[in-house]
C-alpha cells in the first residue's frame, strides 16, 4: 500500500479547518442598498421628462432614463452574485450621471420658456 500524500495529512500553514457540515466561506454580501439608491435616483431623473410632457413637449420623453432603471432592476435581480450586482450598479450610476447632465441641458429651455410665459402672460 502506498503512503498517504504529505499535503493531505497536514493543512496549509495559517489555514483553519471548518467543522463538518458548515458552509464554505463566502465573499462580502452584495450591496443591495447601493442598487436601491441607484434605482431611486434613476426614477428621480424622470422629473424633467415628465415636466416636459406636462407642457406638451413630447420629445422630452427621449431624456427618460430607461436604461438606468433597467440596469438597476437587473442589479437587484442578480442579488446572490456580488460581482454582477457591482457591475450593474456601476452601469446604473453611469446612466444616472449622463441623464442628469441631459436633464440639466433640457431643463434650461423649460425654465426660460416658463419665465417668458410668466412675464408675458402666455
Amino acid at each position: 500500500m502506498a503512503p498517504a500524500a504529505p499535503h493531505a495529512a497536514h493543512p496549509a500553514p495559517g489555514a483553519t479547518e471548518l467543522p463538518p457540515g458548515s458552509p464554505p466561506p463566502s465573499g462580502p454580501p452584495p450591496r443591495v442598498g447601493g442598487a436601491v439608491a441607484a434605482l431611486v435616483v434613476a426614477f428621480l431623473t424622470w422629473t424633467v421628462p415628465l415636466l416636459g410632457l406636462t407642457m406638451g413637449l413630447w420629445f422630452y420623453v427621449l431624456v427618460a432614463n430607461v436604461p438606468g432603471v433597467a440596469f438597476a432592476v437587473t442589479a437587484l435581480t442578480k442579488i446572490p452574485n456580488t460581482s454582477e450586482v457591482e457591475r450593474f450598479i456601476r452601469y446604473t450610476w453611469a446612466c444616472n450621471f449622463a441623464y442628469i447632465a441631459l436633464s440639466v441641458i433640457f431643463a434650461v429651455p423649460l425654465a426660460v420658456l416658463f419665465i417668458m410665459m410668466m412675464l408675458f402672460g402666455g
